[in-house]
């Protein structure tokens, strides 16, 4: 059984709970500034590194997803993260630029230029130098950036597992440090190691049945990831305290049970699910309210606050969100498929041409010889000896060949003749009506 036979489902609630939790951190961070109450500056980063790590590891079991299909592997996993990323963007650019909306609720409209809104458009903005027209949308070129990495990831992964993934971490590590020194264009480069860390998570066996500890664990993990954040911020070493905190939350992920509340389990979901809208629009919800409404009672504004917290990322993700995202996947389903079926026959399918007058002998084949009592069954063992694999391998073909001897003297044909035609003998042990059924 291989490691993606064994894990349960990409749909975890302790992922839900990161999930919610890095969208949390950042609306209240932002929350409290609007309201003139300012927080550490790292707090906000922090929500930003958990969206991180859960994204790269949730991606991995998308492209496992997509490697079973036998589709366009590279193509069907670009297509659908461009209509799961741009579309609600592009609409929140687009309102933002059409109306002059503020920057944050702190910082009021910057009146960009073409090239500035084109970037912002396409989420380049980090690589051209150009100032975002909302403050939240300072990580989207990251994630674009890291999407074109992380199917190489997984097949690194696949192939090497998790040391090779740790050799890649190492040399993240080495290219970030290197990174000032060749282009500040490259900042990408800065998260590289935060990426790769939920990677790590997928191959450390993240969904595999397992003994688990105990669900608290896992908020007190990111509790401590966080108090690392703040240390490394107070000690001038934040870029290092952020490399090691995605590694304690990757690498401590797949040992914890999962989350057994109920209640808390539906609100988690609830809040993943619409966080791309939350994370998008919430700033100016809370610049609505706090701004825009300033002058008016407090329960007027806290009420605008909820409504539009709630409803815009709703609405958008009923709107533009879900219809893009399963457009997406219309069209990834329309791709040709790069793992081509194989019309060719495996050497178990295969059979041996006989004469046509040899057709009365093709139901008349000696049975297969049946196991000893005692000897093991080495067909579902995972360590089967290459002796006897190799045995396993050998038997048939011979059995095959004392077929076609046997047919060959019953029919008077020689059996180097019986490769001449193209009538067919089935295996010895199988139906002879069955049809060779190809594999997806």
């Amino acid at each position: 059984m291989t490691r993606a036979d064994k894990r349960t489902t990409s749909c975890s609630p302790n992922l839900d709970f990161l999930r919610a939790s890095a969208v949390l951190i950042v609306y209240f961070f932002h929350l409290f500034i609007t309201t003139n109450t300012r927080l550490p500056d790292y707090l906000g980063q922090f929500g930003v590194l958990l969206f991180f790590v859960h994204t790269s590891l949730v991606l991995m079991f998308s492209l496992e997803r997509i490697e079973a299909t036998e589709g366009s592997f590279f193509l069907t996993f670009y297509l659908r993260r461009l209509f799961r990323i741009y579309p609600l963007s592009i609409f929140c650019v687009s309102v933002i630029v059409l109306f002059q909306l503020p920057r944050a609720p702190w910082w009021p409209w910057s009146n960009p230029d073409l090239s500035t809104i084109l970037a912002n458009l396409f989420l380049y903005t980090e690589f051209m130098y150009k100032p975002v027209v909302t403050s939240v949308l300072w990580s989207l070129p990251y994630e674009v950036a890291m999407y074109i990495v992380l199917p190489f990831l997984y097949l690194a992964g696949k192939a090497y597992g998790v040391r090779g993934i740790f050799v890649l971490w190492c040399v993240a590590v080495v290219g970030a440090i290197a990174q000032p020194y060749v282009s500040s264009r490259l900042g990408v480069a800065q998260y590289a190691p935060c990426f790769i860390a939920g990677v790590a998570s997928y191959f450390l066996g993240f969904g595999v049945q397992r003994f688990r500890l105990p669900f608290i664990g896992w908020p007190l993990t990111l509790l401590i990831a966080g108090a690392i954040l703040g240390y490394g911020n107070h000690s001038e070493h934040e870029i290092t305290a952020q490399w090691a905190l995605c590694v304690l939350i990757g690498v401590t992920a797949p040992f914890f049970a999962e989350l057994q509340l109920p209640a808390m389990r539906k609100a988690c979901a609830l809040i993943a699910r619409y966080s791309y809208g939350i994370y998008l629009t919430h700033l100016h919800a809370q610049w609505t309210a706090f701004v825009l409404l300033k002058d008016s009672p407090s329960a007027v504004r806290y009420s605008v606050l909820v409504v539009l917290s709630v409803g815009l990322p709703v609405a958008l993700y009923h709107l533009i969100e879900a219809p893009m995202v399963r457009m997406g996947a219309r069209l990834a389903q329309r791709l040709p498929r790069t793992s081509a079926q194989s019309s060719k026959p495996t050497p178990a399918q295969r059979p041996f041409p006989i004469p046509a007058s040899a057709a009365p002998h093709s139901t008349q084949h000696a049975a297969a010889r049946p196991r000893a009592a005692h000897a093991p069954d080495h067909r579902h063992s995972q360590t089967t000896p290459a002796r006897v694999q190799s045995r396993r391998r050998i038997r048939p073909a011979c059995r095959r060949l004392a077929d076609v001897e046997r047919i060959g003297a019953e029919s008077s044909v020689h059996p180097r003749d019986l490769f001449q035609h193209q009538s067919s003998l089935p295996l010895a042990g199988a139906d002879p009506g069955q049809q060779r059924q190809d594999i997806f």
